[in-house]
């Protein structure tokens, strides 16, 4: 069962882009770390049970030699635009046959020296020109999820419920019963919604 997992907002600077964030929609984030090998950095922005990860190229040599870190370097704007979504499963086995790909082990280091492991299967396609979502199997307990990271929103947060994308492709299949995916003509993520008691914030 496949299920919303965070959407990432590629930005050039971290700091500022939190605290735009902040001050502009009440969101608070914390740091998150550094993709090892990818030359790229987050923030976390943690939303119950999915999150909106604020990324940048951190280290420019870096990013150059990873597929990911192009990808980040060539999208990243000025603005708080959605540009990837990555559905959650746990049996990413299963999905990289469907994609004949084989899941790619990845990992970070918290600001408390402990490492956060996950598997993936659908860089390629995040990266490519369709910006198609992505899959994540995490490794590790429920209460370790980026998403359950405490934090102090200056609004009532209950998730990511909307996330909008364009040009599905052969990913439709997988695609058509996840709650919250809506496809329409496009291309990449269009927008996103995160409901707060106060009403939707919409990005994109």
């Amino acid at each position: 069962m496949l299920s919303i997992d965070h959407v990432i907002v590629l930005v050039p600077d971290l700091s500022r882009a939190a605290d735009h964030l902040l001050d502009e929609y009440g969101l608070a984030s914390v740091t998150g770390g550094r993709h090892t090998g990818h030359g790229t950095g987050n923030r976390i922005v943690p939303l119950g049970s999915n999150y909106l990860e604020l990324m940048a190229v951190v280290e420019p040599v870096e990013a150059a030699g990873s597929a990911m870190g192009r990808w980040a370097a060539a999208n990243t704007t000025a603005d708080l635009t959605p540009a990837a979504v990555c559905l959650r499963t746990d049996d990413i086995a299963s999905i990289g046959r469907t994609l004949d790909e084989e899941p790619e082990a990845m990992s970070r280091q918290r600001p408390d020296g402990s490492i956060l492991s996950w598997r993936l299967v659908g860089l390629s396609d995040m990266t490519g020109p369709g910006n198609l979502p992505f899959f994540i199997e995490w490794q590790c307990q429920p209460e370790d999820h980026p998403a359950a990271t405490p934090v102090e929103h200056r609004v009532d947060v209950m998730g990511i419920t909307i996330v909008t994308i364009g040009a599905p492709g052969t990913l439709g299949p997988l695609l058509a019963d996840v709650v919250g995916i809506r496809i329409e003509d496009g291309s990449g993520v269009i927008d996103m919604t995160i409901e707060t008691l106060s009403g939707p914030l919409t990005l994109g």
